[in-house]
């Protein structure tokens, strides 16, 4: 019981964390002719238009689209903001949509081949998360209330207003227990 109590905890918070990425709007151009009533997606070939992330992904692992590079980060502007976060006391501001277009930028990388670049990156994401969880965690455990700043909330992305929100729940229902 205890065990599928926790797992159905944990795969709604994958779904909200996910479902915050995968929905980012990317601008593709269809290569030819889709048609996918289901998803209320129709386009013909030529067609450059903007579509949730995880499609575009598929799309383009079928061929059927290209996918716009410019929603793509720069390897170095991962590595800048690693080095940027290490620095602040809060965390720092991330560009709109940097995680679902971090993801885009490994794919894109992976599918040129450029494993020395996405080993980079995934350290580097690795290092700046890891230092991200650690301040929420820290402050949500000292500071409850911050959940209610506008400018520290301000400074997270979705996915991370998310697991905040998540962490919030988790730290002061187990403080609540055992005070």
């Amino acid at each position: 019981m205890l065990e599928t109590r926790l797992f159905n905890w944990y795969m709604c918070r994958c779904v909200a964390f996910n479902s915050v990425a995968n929905y980012y709007p990317v601008r593709v151009t269809f290569r030819r002719d889709v048609s996918l009533p289901l998803l209320g997606v129709s386009y013909q070939a030529n067609t450059v238009a903007e579509v949730p992330l995880y499609l575009a992904l598929k799309l383009d692992e079928m061929g059927a689209v290209e996918i716009d590079e410019a929603y793509a980060l720069p390897p170095r502007d991962v590595a800048s903001l690693k080095y940027v976060e290490q620095r602040e006391t809060y965390p720092a501001k991330l560009p709109e949509g940097f995680y679902p277009r971090l993801r885009l930028t490994i794919y894109l990388l992976s599918k040129r081949g450029d494993a020395k670049t996405v080993k980079t990156i995934l350290q580097d994401v690795r290092e700046l998360l890891i230092e991200r969880v650690k301040k929420m965690a820290l402050l949500v455990a000292t500071r409850p209330d911050i959940v209610n700043d506008q400018s520290f909330m301000d400074r997270l992305t979705p996915e991370e207003k998310a697991l905040l929100m998540s962490m919030y729940n988790a730290i002061t229902q187990f403080m609540l227990s055992v005070l």
